[in-house]
């Protein structure tokens, strides 16, 4: 079914979840329930566009993702750095003997806003989740570099994982200081 912005398919009539199409997962039409509710009960116009679409897949290891690709990167020719670190290099998943997998995001090498993260290894799901957050509230890829995160544990790998030397990608462009 067609909708607008809003999940309004006709003047008063709104389409929600598997009705409207899009990504077929659990938290997208709870959010477009908020979405509906928060359009009838307060007044407040919400966009569906406007909101991240994670996902997790329950697999061995585990994978978690949000926001845009390398690929999807290279593809828009915006200037980006892209940070890869290994799950090999993360203490926590060295303690837990699961060093399958690897942590990247996707930067915006000029306004240096996280554009999308990908996380394949233990409980990828949750680490994505921390730098979903994140994005959502504009913390800088130096800001999480340099946050003090509680050792030993998974999240703690997002100061490593930005403390790497980056692959440029896209445009030339300006240095950060």
């Amino acid at each position: 079914m067609q909708v607008d912005e809003h999940l309004r398919a006709a003047e008063g009539v709104y389409a929600l979840g598997d009705v409207k199409g899009g990504p077929a997962f659990t938290h997208i039409p709870y959010d477009d329930y908020r979405i509906v509710r928060d359009a009838l009960l307060s007044g407040v116009q919400r966009s569906y566009t406007e909101r991240p679409v994670p996902y997790t897949l329950f697999t061995d290891p585990q994978l978690g993702r949000v926001g845009i690709t390398r690929q999807e990167a290279v593809h828009s020719g915006r200037a980006v750095r892209v940070y890869t670190l290994p799950m090999s290099r993360v203490a926590r998943a060295i303690e837990m003997n699961a060093t399958a997998g690897l942590m990247r995001a996707v930067v915006d090498d000029v306004t240096d806003q996280l554009l999308g993260v990908t996380v394949l290894g233990p409980e990828g799901g949750e680490v994505m989740s921390a730098l979903q957050l994140a994005m959502m509230g504009g913390l800088s890829a130096h800001t999480l570099r340099d946050a003090t995160l509680a050792h030993p544990t998974l999240s703690e790998s997002i100061n490593n994982l930005f403390m790497g030397q980056p692959e440029r990608l896209g445009a030339p462009s300006v240095p950060l200081n």
